[in-house]
């Protein structure tokens, strides 16, 4: 297997635009990527909100010094910036929270939003999960890709960087099939379709606590390489884990899309990775594990059907998630909250709502003992986020930022236009 470099690179904030250009530009030189035609640059946004969801998207300052050096380039034609942010939310959204929208008039740059393109189906070879994927136009007939991921701590994958970047190249069927026990597997498979010719990891700050609303804490760097693996084993070392320990970065490891082992990796730059590593030492893993958060409300985990653990990628992500945003969104909610009762899983045991909801999370949820107490269940495999927000932040006492009145015109608005695009797209291509 060939030696990968992966560049490390002090930039201590987001202040001097001129360095972070020279910086991607030197990178650019060293690594010697091939770009050319139409380049579909990503960026992570998975969710991004003016008030309590500014920390877990890939900077605007980044994806403008990325841009702005490759629509230099005479080689590159057109510059895509296109992603597909968290089921249910438009991603133009996002994008206008996030501070996205002036970038649309840099040279060479249009946006594409992947839940309103037509897609394509396309064959894998290598894949396991997916034989076949219905992409977004864009993500087929690119000629060659940027990824500009966000250095980050993911509350079930352990890390989310270069290689799980590739769940927003999906729209909401495709995304949910699969996103349970064997997500990892999942996310290996991706990148058959979504290979990188160049990665460009915003890491000035490290997302803590959760992946969409993370707590920041400050690492002074830019990462950038060519092969996605190397790249993943890197930033899982400095947020504290083994490559191995990550088991997406594991198993496309094992298909041969890239070296783990540093002696199979070549470091270059102005910043030691141990320095990185101590900085990101004893990293917030709130919700890492929901029986740690500082709350009354009681939790029933069971194994997934046929299995013997739990469906840490599943129904259990997207509850830690729902909990992350309605604490952003009102901190201190969840110490606050009812006591109700939530269950995932076959649970083996009696649940005793104690007196308030006992809340039945996902279609393969269900209770061997007795149940005490009044009972809803919210269905999906896995749920999906909004849904069991509604449902527990009701019952549990806590401000649903869907509910919000500040959400209701901007948001339905927003999600208008894209489902009338995305009905125009299917029907005239």
């Amino acid at each position: 297997m060939a030696k990968q470099k992966v560049i490390l690179r002090r930039y201590e904030d987001y202040g001097d635009p001129r360095r972070l250009e020279t910086i991607i530009s030197e990178g650019l030189e060293e690594l010697k990527p091939k770009l050319w035609g139409k380049v579909l640059v990503k960026p992570n946004v998975i969710f991004a909100h003016k008030r309590y969801g500014t920390t877990g998207y890939t900077h605007p300052s980044v994806i403008r010094a990325l841009l702005t050096v490759l629509g230099k380039m005479p080689s590159i034609k057109e510059l895509i910036l296109g992603e597909r942010c968290a089921v249910t939310i438009p991603t133009r959204y996002c994008f206008n929270q996030a501070g996205y929208s002036p970038l649309a008039k840099l040279p060479k740059v249009r946006f594409a939003f992947f839940d309103e393109e037509k897609k394509i189906k396309v064959n894998l070879s290598k894949a396991t999960i997916h034989k076949t994927l219905r992409l977004p136009r864009t993500v087929v007939e690119a000629d060659c890709k940027v990824y500009a991921p966000k250095l980050k701590h993911h509350v079930s994958t352990k890390i989310t960087c270069a290689l799980k970047l590739n769940i927003g190249i999906l729209d909401s069927k495709e995304r949910l099939n699969a996103h349970d026990y064997r997500l990892e597997e999942k996310i290996a498979d991706l990148l058959e379709p979504g290979n990188p010719n160049f990665i460009v990891v915003d890491g000035v700050n490290a997302g803590q606590q959760n992946e969409l609303v993370p707590k920041l804490r400050h690492v002074g760097a830019i990462i950038m390489g060519t092969n996605s693996v190397s790249i993943d084993a890197i930033v899982a070392r400095i947020l504290g884990f083994e490559p191995k320990e990550v088991n997406h970065l594991r198993i496309a490891h094992e298909r041969g899309y890239g070296p783990i082992a540093l002696e199979d990796i070549e470091i270059s730059g102005d910043v030691p990775l141990a320095e990185l590593k101590e900085k990101c030492k004893g990293l917030d893993r709130t919700y890492a594990n929901l029986k740690d958060v500082d709350t009354p409300m009681r939790f029933f985990f069971g194994h997934y059907p046929d299995g013997k653990d739990y469906c840490h990628t599943g129904c259990l992500n997207m509850l830690k998630t729902s909990f992350a945003i309605a604490e952003a969104n009102t901190p201190g909610a969840l110490k606050k909250a009812r006591p109700i009762a939530i269950v995932v899983g076959e649970y083996n045991g009696d649940v005793d709502g104690a007196g308030e909801k006992v809340i039945l999370v996902g279609d393969c949820t269900k209770v061997s003992g007795k149940i005490k107490g009044s009972t809803t269940r919210v269905r999906g495999c896995p749920v999906t986020v909004p849904f069991f927000m509604i449902t527990y932040c009701y019952y549990a006492g806590i401000k649903s930022p869907y509910m919000d009145p500040r959400a209701m015109f901007s948001l339905p608005f927003m999600a208008g236009i894209s489902y009338s695009k995305k009905l125009f797209h299917a029907i005239f291509g």
